[in-house]
């Protein structure tokens, strides 16, 4: 294996690459594997004709090592916020694929002058956060928040239907105040009951999204608000594109930390990790209060049983028995998490804070509401 660490940001053209020669490593497959940080595993084409084939990394916050492994070498740097590294694949000892690793810059808002965009919402029987927004200057529709998805998605339905927009590359959405602009429509079969797609935690990034359930307003800030005492704070992880945090599931008397990924776009409670599961000897013998077929995005059906777990611990926060998720199939997820859904998080007024990367969090008044799918008292 090569290593190299990266100190400053290097973005290197082919006019430098003639300057300086670039790392070479062989690969005699097209096939090949990106390993972020420690563990999280990404798929990889080699195309020599991208010039250069460039992988994006999830958001890091401090340097972190990346990999590139093929069938026969391998290369490792470490990567700043915001830098770049390049290097050459030969293929077979003649296809010189320009590939290229680099991380996004962080986003930061605090500098700039402070704003403060309230946008009413409704939550829905379903537990989604139904917002209207207008897209490309004409169209109303509505849009559920999901924090476990990045940029906009909006259903085939009513792309065919209604907005029928010619350049699916570059389009305008506006939520109240607030704008993009060039954003990427990404189609999808499914969104959420009563609503036309979905956007994601990323239209914010740098900022502070704060959540507050008992009065229904989504409102982005450019800086931290105060706020008052009861919250507990969770810091962020940030991976395959999505925010994740730590918690603590508690079953006859065991305790199992792990890795959730915070998804307000889930409907239910939490869908755990059947690998997560295996791994930490989570009991298989828990009483089935439910069995389903539930749908992702692209309409795919996924078998699920629902159990009954003791206790959620999130930071000093604790949740009495929760009715869990169980899936025969791979995780939705496509990486190694437990998926924290809204059916929780809505008990909770959040602040997202995409500037110090961490989750803050305060019991609401839907607290004690019931589960939809809790054990019926004998």
């Amino acid at each position: 294996m090569k290593y190299f660490l990266l100190m400053p940001v290097l973005l290197i053209t082919a006019a430098a690459a003639a300057q300086k020669p670039l790392p070479v490593i062989h690969a005699g497959s097209a096939e090949a594997v990106i390993v972020e940080g420690d563990e999280d595993r990404y798929n990889w084409h080699i195309t020599p004709a991208a010039k250069p084939d460039v992988h994006t990394t999830t958001k890091i916050t401090a340097p972190k090592w990346i990999r590139f492994y093929t069938d026969r070498d391998s290369i490792r740097v470490k990567l700043k916020p915001g830098a770049a590294f390049d290097f050459i694949v030969l293929l077979n000892g003649k296809d010189s694929c320009y590939t290229r690793l680099e991380s996004p810059p962080l986003q930061h808002y605090a500098n700039m002058p402070v704003t403060r965009d309230t946008i009413p919402f409704e939550l829905t029987a379903w537990n989604n956060i139904k917002i209207k927004a207008v897209i490309n200057g004409k169209d109303t529709i509505y849009l559920k928040f999901d924090s476990g998805a990045t940029g906009l998605l909006l259903t085939n339905d009513i792309l065919q239907r209604k907005i029928q927009t010619p350049d699916i590359l570059h389009n305008r959405l506006q939520i109240g105040n607030l704008s993009w602009d060039s954003l990427h429509v990404y189609e999808v079969v499914l969104s959420g009951q009563g609503t036309d797609g979905r956007f994601g935690w990323d239209l914010f990034d740098g900022k502070i999204v704060e959540i507050d359930y008992d009065r229904h307003i989504f409102v982005v800030h450019s800086r931290m608000p105060a706020i008052g005492k009861g919250y507990t704070k969770l810091p962020i992880e940030y991976t395959h594109y999505s925010i994740c945090v730590q918690g603590t599931l508690e079953v006859q008397r065991k305790k199992y930390t792990s890795r959730f990924l915070f998804d307000n776009g889930y409907q239910r409670t939490i869908m755990l990790d059947t690998t997560i599961m295996r791994e930490q000897q989570y009991p298989q013998d828990l009483e089935i209060i439910r069995k389903v077929v539930m749908k992702n995005g692209q309409g795919e059906e996924i078998p699920v049983i629902t159990v009954n777990n003791e206790k959620l611990m999130l930071g000093a926060l604790p949740l009495y028995n929760i009715p869990v998720q169980l899936m025969a199939t791979a995780n939705p997820a496509r990486f190694k998490t437990h998926i924290l859904g809204n059916e929780v998080l809505k008990r909770f007024n959040t602040l997202l804070d995409f500037q110090h990367h961490v989750i803050y969090l305060k019991p609401n008044s839907l607290q004690d509401l019931p589960y939809i799918e809790a054990k019926k008292s004998s």
